[in-house]
C-alpha cells in the first residue's frame, strides 16, 4: 500500500509540472492568427526553414575552382575574384598571428646562427688540416684551404653596404648592377646620431633587412587571408616563408626582405583595387631590382577587370599602378646613363657569364644543368632538383591561383632560365612569393607539413653553411 501511494505522489507531482511547462510555453509562444485554423506555428516553421538551409548549404556543390585546389577545407582555398578593400588600415592587419610570425622569424634567425657555426667550426677544422693555406676549391682562392669564412655582410650584402657607405663613385662599375634603394635606406637610417661611419652602416644594413623580413612574412601572411587561406594554411606560409633553404639571405644584408615586402604591397594592392598601394609599391620594386618590372603583367592583367565600366579617376589610378614598376626602372637606368655615361650598363653589367649570363635557350639551359647533375657537378646538382620542384608547383599554380600570382610567377622562372648560369637560382624562384602559396596548400596534412619544415630547416642550415664558407652563391 505504501508504495502505490507513492506511485501515485509522484504522477501528481510530474503532472504539475508539465502543465506548469505547457503554461508557460504557451505564454511565450504567439497566437495563431484569426482564420488560421491549420498549420504550424511561426517558431516550427522557422525551426524547419533554418534547418532545410542548413542542408541546403550542407550539400551545395563547391564551385569548380574549388574542386581543382588541393587544400582542405573552403577556407583555405583563394578565390580569383579580387579580394575587395578593406574598411580601414586596421581592418587589414586585425586578427594577424604576430605571435607565430615572431617565432617562425626568431627560429630562422636561429638555423642560421647554427649554419654560421658550423660554417666557422670547418674553417677551423681546415685550418688545422691546412697551416699552410693548402689548395682549396673556394670562389677567390682567399682563406685557409681555399674557403672563405663569410658571415652576414658576405657576397651581395658586402656590395650593399658599400655602396650606402662609399656610393656608387666609390664602389666600382661593377656596383652598378645593385640597386639604389637598400642602400638609399641604409644611408638615411645612418644619417641619424651614432649609426655613421664603417661599423654603423653595417650594423644598419643587417638590423634593417632583419626588420623588413619580420614585416615580409606578416604581410605575406596578411595577404593570405585576404585571398581566402584558412588560419592553419596562413601558419604553413609564415613557416615555410621563414625556413625555406634559400631564406637564409632574409638574415643576410640582401634585398630579398625589402623586395618581398614590396611585391606582396603590389600584390594587396591590385587584388584590393588600391590602385595607390600598387603604384607605390611598383614603383620602389623598379627601384630595388631589375626584375621589378616584371610586376607590370600581373598589375595590367588585373587593371583590365571592369576597366571599361570604370570611371576616368579610377582608369588613371589604374594606368598609374600599370607604369609604376618600369618607371622605378627607367629612373635608375636614367640616372646610370647621366652619371656614367651608360643607361643600360646595369643590365649589362648583370649578363656577364660569370654573374647571369647572357641570354640562352631555356631548354639548352636545362639540358645543360641535366647533364652536369649526371656527371657529378656539385654546383649544377644544387640547382636541378629546385628547377624541377618550381616546374611542379607552377602547374598547379595556374590549376589553382588566380591569374595574376601564375603569371607573375612564369615570368620569375622564365627569365631565370633564360640566363646561362643558375647560380642564386634558387633565390630567384624564392623572391616569387606565390610558389609558397602553392607549398603551403599541397602541405595540409600535419605530417607531410613537419617533415617538409624538418627538411626545410636542414637544407637551410646546409645551403646556409656552403654560402658562409664560400662554396655555394646565395
Amino acid at each position: 500500500m505504501a508504495v502505490v501511494r507513492m506511485t501515485v505522489a509522484a504522477h501528481r507531482v510530474l503532472t504539475h509540472r508539465m502543465c506548469a511547462v505547457s503554461r508557460r510555453d504557451g505564454a511565450v509562444l504567439p497566437r495563431r492568427p484569426p482564420g488560421q485554423t491549420t498549420g504550424r506555428t511561426p517558431r516550427l516553421t522557422a525551426i524547419g526553414r533554418r534547418w532545410r538551409a542548413g542542408r541546403a548549404d550542407q550539400h551545395a556543390r563547391p564551385p569548380r575552382w574549388r574542386a581543382r585546389w588541393p587544400g582542405g577545407q573552403p577556407e583555405e582555398r583563394p578565390t580569383g575574384q579580387p579580394v575587395g578593400r578593406p574598411a580601414t588600415w586596421p581592418a587589414w592587419w586585425r586578427g594577424l598571428p604576430l605571435r607565430e610570425v615572431a617565432l617562425a622569424w626568431l627560429a630562422a634567425r636561429v638555423v642560421t646562427a647554427a649554419a654560421y657555426a658550423l660554417a666557422h667550426y670547418i674553417d677551423g677544422q681546415v685550418r688545422a688540416a691546412h697551416p699552410d693555406g693548402g689548395t682549396g676549391t673556394g670562389t677567390d682562392g682567399v682563406g685557409t684551404g681555399g674557403l672563405t669564412l663569410t658571415g652576414p655582410l658576405g657576397w651581395d650584402a658586402g656590395w650593399y653596404a658599400g655602396i650606402a657607405e662609399h656610393g656608387y663613385a666609390g664602389s666600382g662599375e661593377q656596383s652598378l648592377r645593385f640597386f639604389p634603394l637598400l642602400p638609399l635606406l641604409v644611408r638615411a637610417v645612418t644619417m641619424l646620431p651614432g649609426l655613421g661611419g664603417h661599423t654603423g652602416v653595417r650594423v644598419t644594413l643587417v638590423v634593417l633587412v632583419n626588420l623588413i623580413a619580420f614585416a615580409f612574412v606578416a604581410a605575406l601572411a596578411q595577404l593570405a587571408r585576404r585571398e581566402g587561406f584558412g588560419p592553419a594554411a596562413v601558419s604553413r606560409v609564415i613557416w615555410l616563408a621563414s625556413l625555406a633553404p634559400p631564406a637564409f639571405v632574409l638574415v643576410m644584408g640582401y634585398t630579398e626582405a625589402l623586395w618581398g615586402l614590396l611585391a606582396v604591397g603590389v600584390f594587396a594592392g591590385i587584388r584590393s583595387r588600391r590602385w595607390e598601394l600598387a603604384a607605390v609599391c611598383g614603383l620602389f620594386a623598379g627601384l630595388c631590382r631589375p626584375v621589378g618590372v616584371l610586376l607590370v603583367a600581373p598589375v595590367a592583367l588585373e587593371a583590365a577587370r571592369g576597366i571599361t565600366a570604370a570611371a576616368t579617376a579610377d582608369r588613371l589610378r589604374r594606368v598609374t599602378a600599370v607604369a609604376a614598376p618600369a618607371v622605378g626602372l627607367g629612373g635608375y637606368l636614367l640616372w646610370a646613363g647621366i652619371a656614367h655615361g651608360d643607361a643600360l650598363a646595369p643590365i649589362r653589367l648583370q649578363r656577364q657569364q660569370s654573374l647571369h649570363g647572357s641570354s640562352s635557350n631555356p631548354a639548352a639551359v636545362l639540358w645543360e644543368a641535366a647533364r652536369g647533375a649526371v656527371h657529378g657537378e656539385v654546383g649544377t646538382a644544387l640547382h636541378v632538383p629546385w628547377l624541377l620542384l618550381v616546374a611542379v608547383l607552377l602547374v598547379v599554380m595556374v590549376r589553382t591561383l588566380p591569374a595574376s600570382y601564375p603569371l607573375w610567377a612564369a615570368l620569375t622562372v622564365a627569365v631565370l632560365l633564360t640566363g646561362s648560369n643558375l647560380d642564386s637560382s634558387e633565390r630567384y624562384a624564392y623572391g616569387a612569393f606565390p610558389f609558397l602559396f602553392v607549398a603551403a596548400a599541397l602541405t595540409r596534412r600535419d605530417e607531410v607539413f613537419r617533415a617538409v619544415l624538418t627538411a626545410c630547416a636542414a637544407m637551410m642550415v646546409v645551403y646556409a653553411s656552403l654560402a658562409f664558407l664560400g662554396l655555394y652563391v646565395p
